[in-house]
This record gives C-alpha cells, structure tokens and sequence, in this order.
C-alpha cells in the first residue's frame, strides 16, 4: 500500500490536517494514511494499535495474527478483505463492542478463540471455504444466537444455534445466546469439542447424542445456564473436567456403559447430584466422591429442541449415507446392525476378524476384511475432495486441495509409510496345570522357527488368567494376545521387542506393568483401558509424558496450547495426542525419529511442528484430522 506523504508548506494543508484529526476523534476510519496503526510482520497483521470505532484492514494482509485485535473495546465493526485466508488464535478476543462479524470466502483457517468474548456480537457471516475450525470460537459471546454459513461450505454447518462440521459428526460449538431451554444433540454427533457448551445464556436441558463414545476433557465445562444433561447409552466415558465449574448444574443421568470417569470430572459443580443404577461405575464414583447418587431420574430424558423457529435437519452424511459432495466414494463395509459403526479414519486395514475396537464398546471388535483405509486411497491432482462410506454409515470428507503443509520447519523430509500390517498367526502349544494360573509355553512358528512370538488373541478374555511368566524365546508379544483376560500383573523381560495392536487391550485389573528398555515398537491401544494406564493419568504429578521402553511416548496427559516432548523420546506412539484440541504447537526434539499411528488425530487446532531435526519415518494418518499433512514430508 502507497504511503501519502505530505508536505508542510501552508496553511491550508495545517488546517486540512486539523479537520482529519478531529475526524479521528470521533471514530473516523483506518485509512491509507494511517498505516502506523497496523504492526505487520511481511502479510501477517501482527497487531492493531488504534482506538477507530470501524477499521478497514489492508488488503495486503493475509493473516490476522495472535491476538492482534485482542482486548479491543472501542472497534464496534470492520471490513475483512478478501485477501485474509486465515484468522488467528483469541485476534478479536474480548473486542466487547464488535456487533458483526463478516467472513468472506477467501478466509480458510479461524484459530481457537478467535471471537472470544466479544459480548455485544450479534450478527456472523461465515464464507464458503472456512475448512479449519478452533475450538471455542465464539465463547463467551454472551449475545450470540445464530450464525450464518454460506450453503457452499462443505467444512461447517450451522442447526438450531449449533455449529457442526460438514457431516454433523462434530460438535464444535452451541452457541451462548442459543434460544430455548432444551437442547438435544443431534444423533449424528460423535465427537464433542473441548468448550462445546461453554457459558450458554438460556438452555437448562441438554441431551448428548447416543453415538457419542466419551465426553472429552471440558466438553461440557462451565455451561452457564444448564441445570440438567442425559448422557446415553452406549456412551463408555467421561473424560478430565468434562463438567467441571458448572455453578447451576443440578443433576447428571450417567448410564451404566459408563464405565471409566475421571476424578476431576466434576470438580467446581457444587449442586450436581448423578443420576445411575445402582452398583454403576457412576454410583460407586458418586459415593467415592461426596456426590449425591439418585436411582431413579426426576424429569424427562426423551425432550426434543426448544428453540424457537425450530428449522429443518441440514441434508447431510448421516446414518443414512448421505453427504455434501460425492466426487470419490469407496465401496461400503457392512457390519451387523446391533454393532457400532468403526469411528471415521480409524485404522481398519487389517483383515483379522477381531482386531478393531468399536469406539462405543471396547469389548466388542468387527470384521475388517476386504476393507481399505481411506487414506490408502490414491486421488488423481484434479479431486479436490471425497466422500468415504465407513462401515456402512460414518460419512468422512477429506480435503485434497490445498498442497501446503503449514508450519513444519523448512527442510524436513522422513518416509511416510502404511500402518504395519498384522503379524502372521503362530501356532502355539502349551498347558496349564489345574488351578493354576502359571502358563508354560512352547513356540512352534508356522512361518520361521526365529519367530517366536506369543500368537494373536492367545489369551484373549481368558479371564481365569490372572498371572503369566513370559518365557525367555519370545520376541513379540501378538495382536490381542491378553485382550480383556484376568492379568493383574505382568513382567515383560529383556528379550521382548514388539508389543502389538491391543496386546493387553481392556485388562481393567491389569494394575502392575514392567516394560524394559529393549522394547523398540508398541502398537496402537496395547495397554488401553488397563487399570495401569488408566491409573497414570489420573493421578497427580507434575509429569505429564508416559515414557515407557526404548524411548517410546506411550501417552500425554496435559492440557498445554504449546507442548514440548522430552528430549530422550525416541518415537511419539500411537494416538498419545489424538483428540486434543487445545494444542497449537508441539517442539519435537531432535532424538524423535518416528511419528506413529494417528499420533495427533483430531488435534484441530495444531498448525505446527518446530525442531523434527531427527525425524525418519511419519506413519500415514499420524495428523488425520489437523492442519498438517504426513505427505508433505516425503523425501
């Protein structure tokens, strides 16, 4: 933009300077002329330093940067132009007197936070090509009811004082303001963002969606107005302060598939009282924890939305297959109908009958065979995008169109390569002693006689099985080999190597774990749900890495936006960060050479990686579901 340079040489110029600044001083707009009210940083708009009631951002910027509006009270509107594609972290936070917001269609990102606390926020326009979305977006925008979302975007959707993501399986956000007292979650809803019900204004009733899986860490914190929520069966979780600070919240029907709770799940709600049956993990949860515990619920669980206008369900990907865009689609996996659906993206490329875990019961496993990972699936340059039909009705849209991979440092490159495949099947001898729950096995490899492993789903809910010595010929520990059986306690000796997919899956006694240094690979949910693991993050420390073998991240347990992974971890394990969404950054240092399986899915708000200085290999999926692509990393 051309700076105006103006020459003192008369009179007339002085008193023209003079009627600009009295303009000035009555909330006259940002102009070319004005350009030292913008601190910009190449295209990125870094900060706004003026106190103008309308601001006009130059069209030279493309990035609205952290922060960079934030704490503003006197901007009541402005004109984004069509050269921003991305808006920042908290930019307009707690601009209090911005009434309307409109996001054209160039603008593709918008960071966690980015209107947050603007309370006299009444009117929002977003364009058609927003495809990222941070989490609480619109918190605390205490006079916002409605929003509106061009009928071309395919990444969000807008229903009743909601925003969801294309297909509806997401829950990003209700909005505060949302009219009516009762909100019920669509059944499309699978997934729930950290700050979905952060301070609402009018709803007092909520009902979450039967296909929701577990109610993640401060989903439904702080909820301003609610006094009651019906959690539904088959729901198995609820996760770190998922409905903590909730200063109204009366009551809390919990089913009996709950059956993991976090201790802080509740902390800051003085007047909640849980609804359960009896001998529940949330009956014995509410003794352990002071909490009133009533067995039968005193209001309805069946309420439908109350808010006015009550508008029509969007038309998209749901149950029944349908989508927004149809441009690719893979050929459907049918499962039974009193199954589950596999969760969008999992890792289904195996043909074990047994090897995937539902996301709604992790006791039950599905038939994969035939079935191909979606990320497995070449497109030619020109799809910009495609629909995936998994298991018969999860709905996943993926975006090809952008070939930029944001915030990887400059010149880092490793292999991307496909989830290891499953281990042959063994053939095992043993015996046990009647009584007994010492096991002696002998190791015959149907493939090679170096290969001695303990065989998939050996013991797989063996229940009886309460103790196991695991012999000095095995290497590897097979897929499923201890599913949900007995263990208590388990010693893992110096020449196991491998441990994979689900070894010790759902093993809730399984309490006392000793895993050596010689162990180089850990598959994906090997020790989840164990009481061991589930133990670890529940408990105080100021530690929150889980390092375990030959420097392997096995699990995360914070809540940092800006994380830094030990120096010393070697590989960043399967799904450690999958699901968090407040991390914008990770610092990876240079002793990391691998970057497992779905590492960060689903981080949605992390744009960047520093450090990788030793980085090799990138597993395909690792960032499903974030800003980052594992192929640009390909050497």
């Amino acid at each position: 933009m051309k700076r105006i340079h103006i020459a003192f040489a008369s009179l007339a110029v002085l008193g023209i300077l003079a009627l600009v600044t009295v303009a000035r001083g009555i909330g006259g707009g940002v102009t070319a002329a004005e350009d030292d009210r913008f601190r910009i940083n190449g295209t990125t708009l870094i900060k706004y330093l003026g106190t103008d009631t309308y601001v006009n951002i130059p069209d030279t910027i493309t990035t609205i940067g952290d922060e960079a509006f934030s704490g503003n009270e006197t901007l009541t509107s402005l004109t984004i132009p069509d050269s921003v594609t991305r808006i920042s972290y908290n930019a307009f936070k707690n601009c209090t007197a911005l009434t309307g917001v409109i996001l054209p269609d160039s603008v593709e990102q918008v960071g966690p936070g980015a209107f947050e606390g603007c309370t006299s926020l009444t009117s929002v326009e977003i364009g058609e090509n927003v495809s990222s979305w941070g989490s609480g977006v619109f918190a605390n925008c205490d006079s916002l009811a409605t929003v509106s979302i061009d009928r071309d975007n395919e990444y969000l959707t807008y229903y009743n004082g909601a925003i969801y993501n294309g297909n509806m399986t997401m829950l990003y956000q209700v909005l505060p303001a949302r009219e009516g007292e009762n909100y019920a979650m669509p059944e499309t809803v699978e997934q729930i963002d950290t700050y979905a019900f952060w301070n609402l204004q009018n709803t007092k009733n909520v009902m979450v969606s039967r296909k929701v899986a577990a109610i993640p860490r401060q989903a439904m914190s702080s909820m301003g107005s609610v006094e009651n929520a019906v959690i539904q069966n088959p729901t198995t979780g609820i996760g770190e302060k998922a409905f903590a600070n909730n200063a109204n919240l009366k009551q809390v029907v919990i089913p009996a598939s709950v059956v993991n709770i976090d201790r802080k799940a509740f902390s800051g709600s003085p007047e909640l009282k849980i609804y359960t049956s009896k001998s529940s993990t949330a009956d014995t949860f509410g003794r352990n924890h002071e909490i009133p515990v009533i067995y039968e619920a005193e209001y309805p669980t069946d309420f439908m939305d109350s808010n006015t206008g009550l508008e029509e369900k969007p038309n998209v990907g749901n149950a029944s297959g349908g989508s927004t865009d149809t441009a690719t689609t893979t050929n459907p996996t049918t499962t039974d109908n009193d199954r589950q659906p596999t969760p969008p993206g999992s890792n289904t490329g195996s043909t074990d009958q047994d090897d995937q875990q539902t996301a709604q019961n992790p006791s039950e496993f599905q038939s994969t065979e035939g079935y191909i990972h979606p990320l497995d699936v070449p497109e030619p340059d020109n799809v910009i995008g495609k629909t995936v039909i998994v298991a018969g009705r999860a709905v996943v849209l993926m975006d090809n169109r952008r070939g930029q991979v944001y915030g990887i440092p400059g010149g880092v490159k490793a292999d991307v390569v496909p989830e290891d495949s499953a281990s042959q099947d063994q053939t095992l001898t043993g015996s046990q002693e009647e009584g007994s729950t010492s096991i002696t096995v002998n190791v015959q490899s149907s493939a090679s006689a170096k290969d001695n492993s303990i065989a998939q789903r050996k013991f797989y809910k063996k229940r009886d099985l309460t103790g196991y010595e695991i012999g000095e010929e095995i290497e590897k520990i097979g897929r499923l080999a201890f599913a949900e059986s007995g263990l208590k306690s388990i010693v893992i000796p110096d020449n196991v190597t491998e441990i994979e997919y689900g070894a010790f899956l759902s093993c809730k006694d399984l309490a006392d774990i000793t895993i050596p240094d010689t162990v180089t690979d850990i598959g994906t949910k090997a020790f989840e749900g164990t009481a061991w693991l589930n133990n670890w993050k529940n408990e105080s420390s100021d530690d929150d890495f889980l390092i375990v073998g030959d420097g392997i991240l096995l699990a995360y347990r914070g809540n940092d936006a800006h994380v830094e992974i030990p120096e010393g971890v070697k590989q960043i394990g399967s799904e450690v960060f999958k699901g968090h969404t407040e991390i914008l950054d990770v610092a990876v240092p240079a002793s990391v050479n691998k970057i497992c399986a779905e590492a960060f899915r689903n981080c949605s708000a992390l744009t960047g990686l520093t450090g990788c200085e030793g980085l090799k290999t990138v597993v395909r999926g690792a960032f499903y579901g974030t800003q980052i692509s594992e192929e640009d990393f390909h050497k």
